[in-house]
């Protein structure tokens, strides 16, 4: 039966080393495991020794059927909508949208709990995604917009993004997994400053461990050079 957290879920590739006896701690406490709730959301921040990932994911702490949907955000800048539609296969009964938000402007993601007990996740990127404690609804995504759809597994993950700053890289909607686990998918990449749309294969991105984990590439000005050969249509990065 599946948990009531996208960290528990074999598919995601990232996690996979979640059988470990334990999870490491930074020793300058920026990552050390947190498990806390704020009214309908639970927050778990974890780091993986193994991927050297530091994520926070937001569940939903009240789940009828197994029917829910959550987010993760990694310190590579990964921000996964994760979809259960109720109990059953995997294959058939769980999906992620991925995205890539970039570039890395901070070291680690961050949260806050706010006086309503509304709680924001500070991205790596520096954008701001607030989810509401009541209903766990999307309050709002800063600097950018977004559409929250009803849980179904035919509205591609229900939530689409566009942001005000920075690049986004749009992995699409898989059932069973996420599509960056395949090095062979195309993506999106969309920047702020343009309406154009530029493709790009994953492992051009993507490196891939024996494991099937994967990482990005790039960070800081070899991100910038990676846009300007890969998205000539882009206006050059900042």
């Amino acid at each position: 039966m599946k948990q009531n957290t996208l960290l528990q879920l074999s598919l995601i590739s990232l996690l996979a080393t979640l059988t470990q006896p334990a999870f490491a701690k930074f020793t300058d406490g920026k990552c050390d495991h947190v498990l806390v709730g704020s009214g309908d959301i639970q927050i778990n921040r974890q780091w993986d020794p193994a991927t050297r990932t530091c994520f926070i994911a937001l569940n939903p702490r009240n789940v009828d059927n197994l029917k829910y949907r959550d987010y993760y955000f990694s310190n590579q800048g990964e921000m996964m909508v994760f979809n259960s539609y109720g109990d059953g296969p995997d294959s058939t009964m769980t999906a992620s949208r991925d995205f890539f938000i970039m570039p890395v402007v901070n070291e680690y993601p961050d949260y806050s709990i706010e006086d309503n007990g509304d709680v924001t996740v500070k991205l790596v990127s520096g954008h701001l995604f607030r989810v509401s404690a009541k209903d766990f609804s999307i309050v709002s995504l800063t600097p950018g917009t977004f559409t929250e759809k009803a849980l179904s597994p035919n509205n591609q993950g229900g939530v689409e993004i566009m942001l005000l700053s920075g690049f986004w890289i749009d992995g699409g909607f898989r059932k069973g997994g996420t599509r960056f686990s395949n090095p062979n998918f195309k993506s999106g990449i969309h920047s702020a400053k343009s309406s154009a749309l530029c493709g790009a294969g994953n492992s051009t991105f993507l490196d891939y461990d024996s494991n099937g984990n994967y990482t990005f590439k790039f960070q800081g000005t070899a991100f910038n050079s990676y846009i300007a050969k890969q998205c000539p249509q882009f206006p050059a990065a900042p």
